[in-house]
């Protein structure tokens, strides 16, 4: 009879599904030098931002690396990397000043001149970190803490997938009717459901928990729906047609650098809530769960500054409008 385990073993044949990108990245790259117009000539390597790209990516590991292991090294010293990778992406917004002057920066920090995108970008990197470990916490909770095969813990999350998809489509459709409101309805849609999905885990037997979080998480779903491709447009809606590929590669990075700080912060909450509670699984899923809300209230904040500004523009230009017309009409001297 074959053997039911992987290839590489229980303990590590997981880890392999990671090197499926490698081949993929491979491809990319090929189909990039056939299929995308220009070169990368001596003057155009010299134009790009490598410096940049160093300095974020050691800055954004330094905060990120002693969150991720804190639970496998216990060291003190580690946590210097905390301010360590501070002072870099210090380092690195002075040298994107630098060298955007003559060079197209790797990030064009005049994005953030305009105050849609500034909240925009700010909305998607605090809510990545918000919903991204959710699902990562949950299918530990589901399959560690309560026995759920890998079939039913999938299961388990498909109603925040389903309601994520059917919001999305629809809320594609009416944001630029409802503007940043329908971002900011969407996320206290996802607060309440991550609240509930807390509830149901607190109050429902073992058994039925996977049952007793399905309309919780439906109702997160559809708020995210409302959120992730709305604020998309929304952000992107004022940035100059030449400057659109950037600024949608910005925010992509935010949203990755989200996503990963999110996980670092509740995986590091929810495995500590483990450890000290000796398998204490349901209090691990709410603490780590808090953090994820805590995440989605600070995403709430900015979409509620960006409308009340957006409010306080249109009463400025609507006070404005008056005065104009009457001094519009007043008869010209002969």
């Amino acid at each position: 009879m074959a053997s039911s385990l992987p290839a590489a073993g229980a303990e590590n044949g997981w880890r392999w599904v990671f090197y499926v990108n490698i081949p993929i990245g491979a491809l990319a790259i090929i189909l990039a030098f056939r299929l995308i117009p220009g070169s990368l000539g001596k003057q155009n390597r010299d134009e790009l931002d490598l410096f940049g790209a160093l300095l974020l990516g050691v800055g954004v590991a330094g905060i990120l690396l002693p969150l991720i292991e804190s639970q496998e090294h216990v060291s003190p010293l580690m946590w210097l990397l905390v301010p360590a990778g501070v002072a870099v992406l210090a380092v690195f917004i002075v040298w994107e000043r630098h060298f955007g002057r003559q060079h197209a920066a790797l990030i064009d920090l005049s994005l953030f001149k305009r105050k849609s995108y500034a909240f925009g970008a700010s909305i998607g990197l605090a809510y990545f970190a918000a919903f991204t470990p959710v699902f990562f916490i949950f299918t530990l909770f589901l399959q560690n803490g309560l026995h759920y095969s890998p079939l039913m813990a999938g299961i388990a999350v498909t109603p925040f997938a389903v309601g994520s998809a059917g919001a999305a489509a629809i809320g594609g459709r009416i944001v630029s009717r409802f503007g940043r409101p329908l971002v900011a309805f969407g996320l206290v849609l996802v607060g309440i459901g991550l609240a509930g999905s807390i509830l149901a885990v607190e109050l429902v037997p073992v058994h039925n928990t996977g049952w007793a979080t399905a309309l919780p998480l439906l109702i997160a779903g559809i708020g995210s729906g409302n959120v992730i491709s709305p604020n998309q447009t929304l952000t992107l809606n004022e940035v100059p047609v030449q400057g659109a590929g950037s600024a949608g590669a910005v925010v992509q990075t935010g949203q990755r650098v989200g996503s990963a700080f999110g996980v670092a912060v509740v995986g590091a909450v929810f495995f500590d809530a483990v450890a000290r509670g000796h398998g204490a699984w349901d209090t691990a899923y709410r603490e780590g769960v808090t953090v994820s809300i805590g995440f989605v209230v600070i995403a709430l904040v900015a979409a509620i500054a960006d409308v009340v500004r957006r409010n306080s523009s249109a009463t400025d230009v609507s006070a404005e409008q008056p005065e104009t017309a009457i001094a519009g009409s007043r008869p010209a001297k002969s």
